[in-house]
């Protein structure tokens, strides 16, 4: 099966054209959800390249499956001194499919500096084995090198909802690291799959994700989730990452429909 690198699609998506996202990056009859955020970032990338400061932020909606012809409308919500706000929607035969909304902000002096979201201590990626063929993981995992840390793994019925593993983007050639982020911060199952005791449907709701420093490429990304709570058949969790040099490269947290 021919499949396009990301690089080829992320450059030849526009605003005028439609898109349908290729299999290998589906989840189940939707885009797969940090893919289809990609999509939105890169539009929003394209449409207004001028003087943009750092990605800070964003918060991203999944409401429809994202399928076959896919269309994008962006618009800029605020341009101020430092920080700009950029809306991008994706709609499929005039239903809307995916909101997303990004906050690009330039550094600020201050005298206020702290970090309470210290990195596991967790051996480097090569210590650690490929999932076993027979780990109940999305179609979508192939693009991705993983390395589970820990016991805790995808339909284990786990006692601790938390899914901890090194992952790399295994096409990331040519491709900004803020797009490389958001296909990676969001590829690990939810960390309330690690308590199911078999496979069952589950559906991302929303993703709020925040970008501690300015995008920066690294080979691996120590990924953490951890749910909160789970209660009447939906999970709340948080998500963090950093590159191999231990540094928090973005946090958030997501709403998550459980059908177990």
């Amino acid at each position: 099966m021919y499949m396009p690198k990301l690089a080829d699609i992320f450059d030849g998506l526009t605003i005028e054209t439609p898109y349908t996202p290729p299999k290998h990056w589906l989840q189940g009859r939707t885009a797969y959800g940090g893919f289809s955020a990609a999509l939105a970032l890169q539009i929003a990338l394209k449409e207004f390249p001028e003087g943009l400061p750092p990605l800070k932020s964003a918060q991203i909606a999944f409401i429809g499956p994202v399928t076959e012809n896919v269309t994008f409308h962006a618009e800029i919500l605020r341009q101020g001194k430092s920080a700009t706000q950029i809306a991008v929607d994706a709609r499929v035969h005039d239903a809307l499919v995916l909101r997303t909304g990004f906050i690009f902000a330039a550094p600020r002096k201050s005298t206020i500096q702290h970090n309470h979201i210290k990195m596991p201590q967790v051996d480097r990626p090569e210590a650690y084995l490929p999932p076993p063929e027979e780990m109940f993981v999305p179609d979508f995992f192939d693009n991705f090198g993983v390395r589970f840390v820990s016991q805790s793994t995808p339909v284990s019925n786990s006692e601790t909802p938390e899914l901890l593993a090194w992952v790399h983007l295994k096409d990331a050639t040519s491709i900004s690291p803020e797009i490389a982020l958001l296909l990676i911060g969001d590829c690990l199952p939810p960390a309330s799959m690690a308590c199911f005791k078999t496979p069952a449907p589950i559906s991302s709701m929303n993703w709020a994700v925040d970008f501690a420093q300015s995008a920066k490429h690294s080979e691996w990304y120590l990924l953490k989730s951890f749910s909160l709570i789970s209660d009447q058949g939906y999970s709340y969790q948080m998500m963090h990452a950093w590159n191999e040099k231990g540094e928090l490269v973005l946090s958030g947290t997501q709403t998550v429909a459980i059908f177990a």
